[in-house]
């Protein structure tokens, strides 16, 4: 996975990008809070921070993951336990019925993402399957910012990334991948920084020399 400056913003700091390794993470971990609160309602789907905080008051109720309440309002069924055992859900309380369906209609989605990836899906297949499923990838396709022109452009380079990786790695799991790219991305963090105190430091050496 390289290190890439794309526009003067680093590859991986970019909304899309981190949007769209969200949905990855999402997938390969069904308990990353961080990353399926992330894209809840990435892109819009009718699902605010009452609906988000509503999921997020059930999960600290019954002590589960984010992702677990996502199922939970979804209606799906709890994995059975060690000895056999069917959970049942208890139900959401305060979603309206809209808002029960968009959830439905999320978790869905993660679910058949899931599944292709159980399936043996490849990482660039299974980006593209999210991209497009969610409606991501046609909402900046139909957008006349040219900024979201860019932002089309640089997801086609993630799959590109995704590509490379699977050909270089042929037994790499989506796991791998993602391990990969946030070592890259801390890389290209610690890069920045040491780039900044250069510059900071230049500015004083200047600064000195010429007394101003």
């Amino acid at each position: 996975v390289p290190y890439k400056v794309v526009g003067g913003t680093r590859f991986y700091e970019r909304k899309e990008i981190k949007d769209a390794l969200a949905y990855l993470r999402a997938v390969d971990n069904p308990d990353d809070t961080v990353s399926l609160r992330r894209i809840f309602n990435v892109p819009k789907r009718g699902l605010g921070q009452k609906a988000e905080a509503t999921l997020a008051a059930h999960a600290e109720q019954y002590g589960i993951s984010f992702g677990q309440a996502i199922s939970d309002a979804a209606g799906r069924a709890r994995p059975q336990t060690p000895d056999g055992q069917i959970t049942l859900a208890p139900p959401v309380a305060g979603l309206a019925t809209r808002t029960r369906t968009q959830v439905r209609r999320f978790d869905d989605i993660l679910e058949g993402l899931r599944t292709q990836l159980r399936e043996g899906a490849g990482v660039a297949e299974l980006l593209d399957s999210a991209l497009d499923t969610s409606g991501y990838l046609a909402e900046l396709r139909a957008s006349d910012d040219p900024q979201d022109a860019t932002r089309v452009e640089n997801l086609a380079e993630l799959h590109s990334v995704a590509s490379d990786f699977q050909a270089a790695n042929p037994d790499g799991t989506l796991a791998d991948f993602l391990e990969r790219v946030s070592l890259v991305a801390d890389s290209d963090q610690l890069l920045a920084l040491r780039a900044e105190q250069a510059s900071a430091d230049m500015r004083e050496l200047i600064e000195a020399l010429t007394g101003e």
